[in-house]
C-alpha cells in the first residue's frame, strides 16, 4: 500500500507544480502588466551534424534554447505560436501547449537548476514561434492603456450584414433556386424530377451570383479560422490586419480567388464530361457540389454563432475539418445519384468521379488541413 501511495503523491505533486508553473491564471496579478525586455527568438538554435547552429532562415521542426536562469530573476519567459508546440526541458517532455504561454523563470530555476536546456517541437515547420523575456511591472499613476482594438469584430459585423443582405436579395429574386440550394433532403434523391432548367444551366447569371455568395462565405470562414485557429492553414501567408478596411480587402481578394477555383473546377468538370460523352452530367454534378458546399458553410456559421452566443470556446480548425467531411460524404451521395442517371458501368463512373471529385477533394484536404 505504501509503494502505491508514493507514486500517487509524486504524480499529484507534478500536476500541482505544472499548474503553478504553466497556468496563466496563477501568473497574472491585478494592477500589473508584462513588459517585454528581451526577444530570445534570435537565440534559438538547431542541431545540425550534432552541432548547435543558429535557426535563422532554417526550416526545422525543433529549436533549442540554452538558458542561464540566474540572469532572469523575477522575469517570465513568454512562448507564443498559433500552432500546437511541445516543450521539453533538459530533454524531458513537460507540456503540450498552443497560443501564448508564460513560464516563471524563478520557478524553473527552483525546479531544475540555474542552467536549463529548453527544446520546442512542432509537427509542421516552425515559422511563427517566438520566445521573449518579460518583466511583470506595476502600473504607475499615469498608466493609461490603449483601448482594445475592435477591427476584426467590426469586420465580422460588417461582412455578416453584407452576406445577410446578399442572401436576402437572392432569396427574394430567386426563391425557388435558393430553396433548391438549401434543401438538404434533395441530396438523398437519386432522381430529382423537380430540377428545372435554371438549376442545370450552371453558367447562368443567377447561378454565378450563388457561386459568388458561396465564395464570400468560404473566404469569411477561412479568415476567421486563420484569426483564431492554433493549427493548420499554414499554406496561406496570412498576417492579421489592423483596420476593418484591411480585413475587408483580404476577404474580397480571397473570395475572388475561391471563385476562380470554382470556375476552374466547373471548366474541368465540363471538359471531362465531354471526354466521357456525358453532356448532362456536369450540370447535376456541379450543382450538387455547390449545394453541399453552401450547406457545409451554413452549418459552420450556425455552430459559430451558437458557440459565440453561449460563450463556448470553439476550434474553427475543427469546424473546417467537419466541413471537409461533409464534402466527402457529398461525393459518396453523388456516386449513387449519377449511377441512377446513366447506363454506363460502375467502373467508368468511379473513374469519372476520381478525376473530377475525389482527387481534387484529396488535394484540398491535404493542402487545407495537413
Amino acid at each position: 500500500m505504501g509503494n502505491f501511495e508514493f507514486p500517487l503523491v509524486m504524480s499529484i505533486g507534478q500536476i500541482l507544480f505544472s499548474m503553478f508553473l504553466f497556468f496563466p491564471t496563477f501568473q497574472d496579478e491585478m494592477g500589473k502588466e508584462f513588459q517585454i525586455t528581451e526577444d530570445l527568438s534570435p537565440q534559438l538554435e538547431i542541431f545540425k551534424e550534432n552541432i548547435l547552429l543558429s535557426s535563422k532562415d532554417q526550416r526545422t521542426h525543433a529549436v533549442h534554447l540554452p538558458l542561464d536562469l540566474s540572469q532572469y530573476h523575477g522575469r517570465y519567459l513568454i512562448l507564443e505560436s498559433k500552432k500546437v508546440y511541445y516543450i521539453f526541458i533538459n530533454s524531458t517532455f513537460v507540456l503540450k501547449a498552443s497560443g501564448r504561454l508564460r513560464l516563471n523563470a524563478d520557478s524553473l530555476r527552483n525546479r531544475y537548476s540555474n542552467s536549463i536546456f529548453i527544446s520546442l517541437y512542432q509537427k509542421k515547420w516552425i515559422d511563427d514561434l517566438s520566445v521573449k523575456c518579460a518583466l511583470l511591472s506595476t502600473h504607475d499613476e499615469w498608466y493609461n492603456p490603449k483601448r482594445p482594438a475592435h477591427a476584426f469584430s467590426n469586420f465580422i459585423l460588417a461582412t455578416s450584414l453584407i452576406l445577410g443582405i446578399f442572401f436576402t436579395t437572392l432569396f427574394h429574386t430567386n426563391p425557388q433556386l435558393t430553396l433548391d440550394y438549401l434543401n438538404f433532403t434533395k441530396l438523398f434523391y437519386l432522381r430529382d424530377r423537380e430540377e428545372n432548367q435554371i438549376t442545370l444551366r450552371v453558367t447562368s447569371s443567377v447561378n454565378l451570383l450563388f457561386y459568388l455568395f458561396c465564395s464570400m462565405m468560404a473566404s469569411l470562414a477561412l479568415i476567421t479560422a486563420m484569426q483564431f485557429s492554433q493549427e493548420g492553414l499554414s499554406f496561406l501567408t496570412y498576417s492579421p490586419a489592423f483596420t476593418t478596411g484591411e480585413y475587408t480587402g483580404q476577404w474580397l481578394l480571397l473570395a475572388l480567388a475561391i471563385l476562380s477555383v470554382l470556375m476552374a473546377k466547373l471548366a474541368f468538370v465540363s471538359l471531362i464530361g465531354l471526354l466521357f460523352g456525358w453532356r448532362d452530367m456536369p450540370g447535376v454534378q456541379f450543382f450538387n457540389f455547390i449545394r453541399v458546399l453552401i450547406l457545409s458553410l451554413s452549418l459552420i456559421a450556425i455552430v459559430s454563432l451558437f458557440c459565440f452566443s453561449m460563450g463556448i470556446a470553439v476550434n474553427y480548425f475543427t469546424l473546417l475539418k467537419a466541413g471537409c467531411t461533409l464534402l466527402a460524404l457529398g461525393v459518396g451521395l453523388l456516386y449513387f445519384k449519377l449511377q441512377a442517371r446513366t447506363v454506363f458501368r460502375s467502373f467508368h463512373l468511379f473513374s469519372y468521379l476520381c478525376a473530377t471529385e475525389i482527387f481534387p477533394l484529396v488535394i484540398l484536404i491535404k493542402v487545407l488541413l495537413f
